[in-house]
């Protein structure tokens, strides 16, 4: 009997017990998904690039073009002794940076021996003048002797006419001789050509100079200063340049252009005109080449502390072209590829413009077509960019209106 109930409680064990486990797993299960916790449930933020904005406005557009070059003098000379001698006396303003005037007397050279000299060939010139009046009396008396006497037609050497030709050829070289005499003598003095400055002297008091090998001085004129300004084929088309043509006819215009130089660690400008364009195009560069024209640039001027424009100075130029009458100026940042601008409609998305370029340069863009006024133009680089993406613009107070200043 006992076996029996060791059987069966061996039975229970076996299969209900397995059983019981799984139906109370099961339970356990279904009681952890039922009153599981609910996780709470957050609004989805949607982080959108903020943008600055600028309002494009159309106004009539004076074009210009940008250019370098160094300041050099209209007219540089080199002056050399024209005649030998010992200098002994030099102009208080001979000195490197000193001014003169036209006819200034910069150098003096002894002129002694060229006095004696002139001396000597006016005595030889009266010398030869009296021979030669002396010979057309004698030619004068031969001629009438021989009207008298004579039968036919008398010989030149009867007539003295060789003897008359060699007096007055005598004198003729006299009266040159003095000429040269007295030229000489004037080109002991040296005297400024035009009115100018002293770029570098060579030559100083008590020194010997010999006439046509000693340099004397480096001198420049002061009253137009120039620029060579190189210009790129490209922008050509928005200037108006002077121009001859081998038949005489000219284009005589003359664009404004302002150069700007820093001196002493500040920046200056001076105003000129472009007054010729070069005959050549750099065929290294493909450059073509202006000159710049500043009348007056050592003048002071009265109203600013403006320093003088020097020969040597770097200057920045910028040379005033066509006017457009409706364009807009954008920034360079503004344009995108292939000639497409970013605006920003009224429900702040992103909507693509083509546009039509006139002009760029490293700051600005002009804009002749495809803007209207009023289009918000985003100017903020964005790295990946759709059609109709949400922006935000920054606050009003950031927001700035593009201002087209006419020059």
């Amino acid at each position: 009997m006992s076996d029996k109930k060791e059987s069966l409680l061996l039975r229970l064990v076996k299969y209900v017990l397995p059983i019981f486990f799984i139906f109370a797993s099961f339970g356990i299960i279904v009681t952890a998904f039922v009153f599981k916790p609910v996780p709470e449930k957050k609004e989805t933020i949607q982080v959108l690039p903020v943008v600055e904005i600028i309002e494009a406005r159309s106004k009539p557009i004076t074009l210009e073009a940008r250019s370098q070059g160094i300041v050099e003098s209209r007219t540089e000379t080199l002056l050399v002794a024209e005649v030998t001698g010992r200098i002994q006396s030099i102009s208080n303003s001979f000195f490197a940076g000193g001014y003169f005037k036209k006819g200034d007397p910069l150098i003096e050279i002894d002129p002694v021996d060229y006095r004696a000299n002139l001396a000597l060939s006016k005595s030889r010139l009266a010398e030869a003048r009296l021979a030669y009046e002396q010979e057309k009396a004698l030619a004068d008396q031969a001629r009438e002797d021989w009207e008298s006497f004579g039968r036919g037609e008398g010989s030149d050497l009867t007539l003295r006419k060789p003897q008359l030709e060699r007096a007055k050829a005598v004198y003729e070289s006299a009266l040159a001789g003095v000429e040269m005499a007295k030229r000489d003598l004037e080109r002991t003095t040296v005297k400024a050509p035009y009115d100018g400055r002293i770029h570098e002297k060579f030559a100083d008091i008590g020194q010997m100079v010999s006439a046509r090998q000693s340099q004397l001085a480096r001198i420049y004129s002061t009253d137009t200063a120039e620029i060579r300004l190189p210009i790129s084929l490209k922008d050509i088309e928005y200037l108006e340049l002077p121009e001859s043509y081998s038949n005489r006819s000219a284009n005589d215009t003359k664009p404004r252009v302002i150069v700007r130089g820093s001196y002493g660690g500040e920046q200056y400008e001076w105003e000129g005109v472009i007054d010729r364009t070069e005959g050549a195009i750099d065929p290294k560069t493909r450059l073509s080449y202006v000159v710049a024209k500043i009348e007056e640039p050592y003048k002071k001027n009265e109203s600013s502390d403006r320093p003088p424009l020097k020969v040597g100075l770097f200057v920045e130029a910028s040379i005033q072209g066509k006017r457009i009458d409706n364009a807009f100026q954008i920034p360079r940042k503004a344009l995108r590829e292939n000639n497409t601008v970013y605006t920003v409609d009224r429900e702040s998305r992103i909507v693509f413009k083509d546009v039509e370029v006139y002009q760029t340069d490293t700051e600005w863009a002009i804009i002749t077509a495809g803007l209207e006024d009023g289009d918000r133009i985003c100017i903020t680089p964005l790295e990946y960019a759709v059609m109709g993406m949400r922006v935000e613009r920054e606050s009003k107070e950031s927001i700035k209106i593009l201002k087209t200043e006419i020059n």
